[in-house]
C-alpha cells in the first residue's frame, strides 16, 4: 500500500486520534504499525494519543516513530505548577524514557526495533 501522504509532497504524518475523541480505537499505537510499515521511512512517522510514561514513549519509537507527542502529561503540569510543572513532566519523561532505554540495553534510540514490544 502506498502512503497518500509522499504523493501530496508531506514530510512527515502524524497518527493520531485527537485525545480519542469519544473512541480509543483503533488506539494510536495499534495503528502505528502499519503506517510505518506505509510509509517505508520515505517520510517521517510522528504519533500521540495516550502516551503518558517514558515506557509508552520508548514502545512507541521501538515499533518506528520518529517522534512522540505528549499533550496530556504537560497541561497537567501547567495546571498543577504552572510553567515549572511542565518543566518537571517533561523531566520525567526524558528520565523514564532513559531508564527504559538502561533497561532495554540501548544507547541511541535508533537502537530500539519493535523486536522490544511484545503484545500481550
Amino acid at each position: 500500500m502506498a502512503c497518500p501522504a509522499i504523493g501530496l509532497g508531506a514530510k512527515a504524518v502524524i497518527v493520531s486520534n485527537h485525545g480519542a475523541g469519544g473512541s480509543d480505537r483503533p488506539s494510536t499505537i495499534d495503528a502505528l504499525p502499519a503506517v510505518v510499515e506505509t510509509c517505508a521511512g520515505r517520510i517521517a512517522v510522528l504519533v500521540d494519543g495516550g502516551f503518558r510514561r517514558g515506557t509508552d514513549v520508548a514502545k512507541a519509537l521501538a515499533m518506528g516513530a520518529n517522534a512522540v507527542g505528549v499533550g496530556r502529561p504537560y497541561l497537567w503540569g501547567l495546571g498543577a505548577f504552572g510553567e515549572p510543572g511542565v518543566a518537571k513532566v517533561l523531566e520525567i519523561l526524558r528520565t523514564e524514557t532513559r531508564v527504559a532505554m538502561m533497561q532495554c540495553g540501548v544507547r541511541s534510540v535508533k537502537e530500539f526495533t519493535p523486536a522490544f514490544v511484545r503484545r500481550v
